[in-house]
């Protein structure tokens, strides 16, 4: 039995609140372990991981893109399009602040790789 479209995106959004979640733990642990710059920067990378995730899930489990294979096939694709376009202008934005490089990395790094880790949480 497939799931309904309602909670394929419930799921994702899950998803989307997992991974800021991780990436506040990431904020914390720098921010208990080094400075304020290191734990801002932490929060930015993993934060980048989540807004692109959120963008791609809105995009491509829309109620008009889950109304037929082509269509939902076509949102997927255009919602990875603008989720890569989006994370490399978020990327431009935040390298020219001030930033600990490591840490906005191992943010965004945690919070990627939580995707994969989500269906150990979650059940669809």
């Amino acid at each position: 039995m497939q799931p309904e479209p309602q909670q394929i995106r419930l799921a994702a959004y899950k998803l989307v609140l997992f991974q800021c979640v991780v990436a506040a733990l990431a904020a914390v642990y720098f921010a208990l372990t080094s400075d304020a710059l290191a734990a801002l920067s932490a929060i930015k990378g993993g934060i980048i991981a989540a807004v692109t995730n959120l963008v791609f899930a809105l995009i491509a489990f829309s109620k008009f893109a889950l109304s037929n294979a082509q269509q939902a096939k076509m949102a997927l694709v255009k919602g990875h399009l603008f989720k890569l376009i989006l994370t490399i202008v978020l990327f431009v934005i935040v390298l020219k602040q001030e930033v600990a490089a490591s840490a906005f990395i191992i943010g965004f790094s945690l919070a990627t790789m939580a995707q994969w880790a989500a269906a150990v949480f979650f059940k669809h």
